[in-house]
């Protein structure tokens, strides 16, 4: 099988495990549709199913092809998505998750040897808990990243931790860093009605937190330090929109801390930015994170962000002076964190615009897209 020849609208595909809504998985739909706004071919191939922003994808006009693997290493899945990628033939393959890279890089190999872009949305080395799970990322890192031609990352320090011990070539390694839509989150539309609907007093103090719900992102401790607050705040509600298996854990636990009427669970929302619009303040209390979009999209929406200082996250948030940061699990200084927002409204209004700033100047979808360009052209090019 031959490389098809490079034009001016590269047919880009997408790998990614599915389309359930999270930081990457929009990224990937951002993506997509910049591409189709340059009249390029692009077609997304999912690993295991089609997730929930399936049918935004395909609205856009791109190919949506789902592998459907069960669970479990399947080596037969390499043979099948061999044949889609030769009846895809793309100029260039950019995968999102490195099981999804072990697949279709394998698939390629098998194929038209098409030149590969990957993008590592997080640091699995960090977040695995043991010294021999931590181990066996490394491995799978460094076997499958012989596949990519670019092993981009999106902060500096998922790089540095995949340039540790020659995991991943260095060669290989660059930064990437993520971008959103800024105007989309600016104009704030929506805050009275997104309350009304969900019976939160118009003059309530909102703090929210849009996230997976998940283990990782240690949406309990928000919820601890609220109850603890709350006492002292007659007007304090807590917002959390995103779904996940510990959603049920939350709700009970918001029940045995007596804030359950005073804390909303909205559940997944594709349009984060009207929830956004009815916050007051972001907080974002991860163990793990890379970049995530979730702060972007609050700085976007002029919100001062309380965060925890992990990951990419200290690169990005300027302790004081963009938005304030505490350490993982720390929750007498999320605590201290909210009281000094919630107490001072016009410092909140100092670290929203601050963060609004730099994340229109640093951190726009149209740079994003414009960075991944680049080393799209630069791999299309070499496999001439």
């Amino acid at each position: 099988m031959t490389q098809p020849s490079p034009t001016t609208a590269p047919h880009v595909v997408h790998g990614v495990i599915s389309l359930d809504c999270g930081g990457l998985e929009r990224i990937v739909a951002d993506l997509v549709r910049i591409g189709r706004s340059k009249s390029r071919q692009v077609s997304v191939i999912c690993l295991e199913r089609p997730g929930v922003l399936a049918g935004e994808i395909q609205s856009m006009g791109a190919k949506l092809i789902c592998l459907e693997k069960p669970p479990g290493l399947l080596p037969e899945l390499i043979d099948k998505a061999a044949k889609v990628l030769a009846d895809l033939r793309p100029n260039i393959l950019h995968t999102h998750q490195i099981g999804v890279l072990w697949y279709l890089g394998a698939a390629a190999r098998r194929t038209g040897r098409w030149p590969i872009l990957h993008t590592e949305h997080i640091d699995h080395v960090a977040k695995a808990p043991d010294r021999w799970r931590k181990f066996k990322t490394r491995m799978i890192w460094h076997r499958a990243s012989r596949y990519a031609n670019k092993f981009c990352c999106v902060s500096n320090d998922v790089a540095n931790s995949a340039r540790r011990f020659w995991t991943v070539p260095a060669s290989k390694v660059e930064v990437v860093l993520n971008g959103i839509d800024t105007e989309r989150f600016a104009r704030r539309a929506g805050r009275d009605a997104t309350r009304a609907q969900y019976k939160i007093p118009p003059e309530a103090i909102v703090i929210g937190n849009v996230a997976r719900v998940t283990e990782v992102k240690r949406q309990d401790l928000l919820l601890r330090g609220f109850a603890a607050l709350a006492p002292e705040n007659p007007n304090l509600h807590l917002l959390f929109v995103g779904d996940g298996d510990q959603r049920q854990n939350l709700e009970q636990l918001s029940d045995q801390l007596g804030v359950r009427q005073r804390t909303t669970f909205a559940g997944y929302q594709s349009e984060t930015e009207r929830f956004l619009a009815a916050m007051d303040i972001f907080a974002l209390t991860s163990r793990l994170e890379g970049l995530p979009l979730a702060l972007l999209e609050a700085w976007a929406a002029g919100l001062p962000v309380i965060s925890t200082a992990v990951g990419g996250i200290p690169k990005v948030v300027e302790n004081g002076k963009t938005g304030l940061l505490f350490a993982s699990g720390d929750q007498p200084a999320l605590e201290a964190a909210l009281r000094q927002i919630i107490t001072d409204p016009a410092r909140a209004a100092q670290l929203g615009e601050a963060g609004r700033a730099v994340v229109r100047r640093d951190y726009s979808l149209e740079r994003m897209a414009a960075d991944y360009d680049r080393y799209y052209a630069e791999l299309i090019g070499a496999a001439k």
